[in-house]
């Protein structure tokens, strides 16, 4: 019987090495897939953008050293080029189905702009020579330049703590730079719509604004000062809360923040701190006079200033041509120019309504999401480098996925920030 069972067990051996041999031998005459030579054009659009018109690139803004990411969608395998002098990029790749995304940094004219652009999904199949991509609009990637300006929005606790307490909502601006900047007359707009949601549909805006080329203002406050009152060091940055005060009185869950800056005092005697200096509103939309709660599932901020010269104040926002309504609606908006914006962060109540975004891509190609209400968490842009001061130099690709991390518990200055001279108690 043992010998009954060797004898099985040797013939079954060999039948499976015979197979493995022959799956080898078969493997082996599979031909290999050859790669193609795949290019594409990039450039940048200055134009005003109609709402189902061609977009116009420019053909004097440089678009040299951009990366461009062609990834494989089936293999998640990436494949990087960088775009030459006439804004071409050719790769090598396997044929399949791709996404492709543009992004860094160019110089023109004196001043740095992020370029960040997606084609979500693209079919390459046979090569595509460069003289293609000269001329086919299919295989031209337009994108619209970002400033890249050095005040930025550096950190946002807008979720609360546990008990439902969303009183302590809490800003920092920081000057991301290497050079004196002043916050007099910047402006810090929350962006309409207020919330999103899943079930959310975006606005409507009528055809004659275009697309991509405003974004409206639900709330807009303004720092004040005459020019040259508030500057800002390189590493240095302001607090601006909702209500100023130190919260642990209220809330044993949440923290203090009564060294702020300025609050957003929104017209409730009772939740005034004196000591704390009230930010300007130069635009509500039928704001809460109990308090200007953001949501705290996340709500859409930017900050920007004209650099055409043009006053925005109070006045500004009365004349009808500064305001928008959407289609068949009557509630007016702040009319904001994207070309006005220093810096924008899309807080999504979670990350798989990136489809819902209020801001332009081009302004903030992401999101950035803690996910979870009342639960003490913040969004903080990364840490990617230090000064000489040991101030950080934190991450500004104009792209908020990539760019902010969420961390649990919310910091007055967090990473080393330091205050500005003229804030007496150097909080």
């Amino acid at each position: 019987m043992k010998r009954y069972f060797k004898l099985i067990f040797s013939l079954t051996l060999i039948a499976f090495i015979s197979s493995c041999i022959s799956m080898m031998d078969n493997a082996q005459d599979v031909p290999e897939v050859s790669k193609i030579e795949v290019s594409y054009k990039i450039a940048a659009t200055t134009a005003f953008q109609e709402k189902n018109g061609e977009v116009i690139p420019d053909p004097n803004f440089s678009v040299e050293g951009l990366k461009v990411e062609f990834l494989e969608l089936q293999t998640n395998a990436i494949t990087v080029g960088t775009t030459d002098a006439n804004g071409l990029v050719t790769v090598n790749i396997i044929p399949g189905d791709y996404s492709i995304k543009v992004s860094g940094s160019v110089e023109f004219e004196g001043f740095t702009y992020m370029m960040n652009g997606t084609i979500p999904q693209t079919s390459l199949v046979k090569t595509v020579p460069v003289e293609e991509a000269m001329s086919r609009r299919d295989l031209l990637i337009v994108i619209r330049p970002s400033k890249l300006a050095p005040l930025i929005i550096s950190e946002i606790y807008y979720c609360g703590a546990s008990n439902y307490y969303f009183r302590d909502q809490t800003y920092h601006i920081t000057n991301n730079g290497n050079k004196t900047e002043y916050l007099d007359g910047v402006c810090f707009a929350q962006l309409h719509p207020a919330t999103i949601s899943g079930s959310s549909t975006l606005p409507i805006w009528p055809d004659e604004i275009g697309v991509d080329n405003y974004v409206f203002g639900h709330v807009v406050w303004q720092f004040p000062g005459n020019g040259k009152d508030y500057p800002l060091e390189p590493g240095e940055s302001v607090v601006v809360v909702q209500e100023a005060r130190d919260h642990r009185e209220n809330n044993p869950d949440s923290f203090d923040n009564s060294m702020a800056n300025w609050e957003c005092w929104s017209g409730n005697q009772g939740r005034n701190n004196p000591d704390v200096a009230n930010m300007p509103a130069i635009f509500t939309r039928n704001l809460n006079k109990m308090q200007w709660l953001t949501s705290v599932f996340g709500s859409a901020f930017c900050l920007y200033k004209p650099d055409d010269g043009t006053v925005v104040d109070a006045a500004y926002y009365e004349k009808d041509e500064n305001l928008q309504t959407e289609v068949n609606k009557t509630t007016r908006y702040a009319k904001i120019p994207a070309s006005w914006v220093y810096d924008g962060v899309e807080l999504l109540a979670d990350m798989s309504l990136m489809s819902k975004k209020r801001i332009p891509g081009f302004v903030d190609a992401g999101g950035t999401s803690v996910e979870q209400t009342y639960c003490q968490k913040v969004v903080s842009r990364k840490v990617v480098g230090k000064r000489a001061d040991g101030t950080p130099i934190f991450a500004d690709t104009n792209n908020s996925t990539e760019d902010f991390e969420v961390i649990l518990y919310p910091q007055i200055r967090r990473h080393g920030t330091k205050a500005p001279a003229w804030d007496g108690t150097n909080k």
